[in-house]
């Protein structure tokens, strides 16, 4: 018990350490490359040139964590076998198992915490991250951020939507509303739904309801039309695109929108991929542990644990490279998305534990 709360301190501790300095580091190195052309090209404050980076904190945290988790795994566990406490326990009749049991269950904790953050945190993190882009620092209007916003901005007007049919090209309960200026409301009307016109290139209200108010706020009048047509032109932008980071919602919204879709016969299978590696990726911690500890613990009393550090490195990558190419698969129909998204995780981790089961033999 004293043992695996002395291996939890330090291994906590190297941790938050690696994790700090892998953090630093991308900032630095970033700034450096921005700092050229980017940020003096629109005479960026160093006020939110901290805010830029502070808001990139908790999805670099989210990036980063795996490869924190594995490199603390190994040092920790290198640290104690060559002071020579885990041969002593292993001598006593402890197998490798029981001794990295508490990082194991440590790692599968950041592993949850990594997808709380992804959840809860990142997404709104990376939506102010585009508005310091757009609006703080390149000096756009708020309007052109919003990658998926349900507002539609015509000349001198607003159309509002609920949702967006990418079947019929149709929006639904869409509110049109006309400004006399910056604060005066002129029409406001109600619809059904709203169909793009290709002849006006406009969007066209459907069944709709028009109020017409007054300068001072009062109601003038109210007709209906079977179709009205508006001034806004511009198409919405459409959240499941291609190109559009799947960072910027969350699981449960990805999950919502892609069951609207299924109901109304889309086809979203990249998507699909990215709902099930929002699971797949923070497990990614826990895998990245089972790979690690095994190398430490190979030549216990030897300092080289180089050797160790390169192989992880390796499945590290190995193991990206695989996620990237099984989530393009997925993406073309040749492979299910929920294998594409688990698959690398689970295989990955199978061989670690074989790893870890293989140190027990030899000891």
């Amino acid at each position: 018990m004293i043992f695996a709360k002395y291996l939890l301190k330090e291994f906590i501790r190297l941790y938050f350490g690696i994790c700090s300095t892998f953090l630093f580091i991308y900032c630095v190195i970033d700034f450096l490359e921005k700092n050229t052309r980017y940020f003096p090209k629109y005479s960026v404050s160093w006020a939110v040139i901290f805010e830029y980076y502070l808001v990139q904190l908790p999805k670099m945290f989210v990036d980063i964590s795996p490869f924190s988790v594995m490199f603390s795994g190994i040092i920790t566990m290198w640290i104690f076998a060559r002071s020579g406490e885990v041969a002593a326990l292993r001598a006593a009749g402890q197998s490798v198992r029981k001794i990295c049991s508490p990082l194991l269950y440590v790692s599968a904790a950041i592993a949850l915490f990594s997808f709380l953050t992804s959840e809860f945190i990142v997404p709104s993190a990376m939506l102010r991250l585009q508005k310091v882009e757009t609006v703080k620092i390149e000096k756009s209007a708020l309007s052109q951020m919003f990658l998926e916003s349900q507002w539609v901005r015509g000349g001198g007007s607003i159309l509002h939507f609920k949702k967006l049919n990418q079947l019929e090209r149709s929006l639904v309960e869409p509110e049109y509303v006309v400004l006399r200026n910056k604060t005066e409301v002129e029409r406001i009307v109600h619809a059904q739904k709203a169909v793009f016109d290709p002849q006006l290139n406009v969007w066209t209200l459907v069944k709709a309801r028009v109020n017409n108010f007054s300068e001072v706020g009062e109601l003038l009048s109210s007709a209906e039309f079977e179709r009205f047509p508006t001034n806004v032109a511009s198409q919405p932008p459409k959240l499941l695109r291609e190109g559009v980071s799947s960072d910027l919602v969350s699981f449960r919204e990805l999950r919502r929108v892609l069951n609207e879709s299924r109901s109304t016969g889309g086809a979203m299978t990249s998507r699909e991929a990215d709902l099930y590696q929002k699971l797949s990726a923070p497990f990614a911690n826990l895998v990245f542990a089972f790979f690690a500890l095994p190398f430490a613990l190979r030549r216990e009393r030897q300092a080289d644990t180089y050797i160790g550090i390169v192989v992880c490195l390796l499945t590290a990558a190995m193991y990206w490279g695989g996620s990237a190419s099984m989530r393009t698969m997925a993406a073309s129909g040749a492979l299910s998305p929920y294998l594409a998204a688990w698959l690398p995780p689970l295989a990955f981790l199978f061989l670690g534990a074989v790893l870890m089961l293989r140190v027990d033999r030899r000891s």
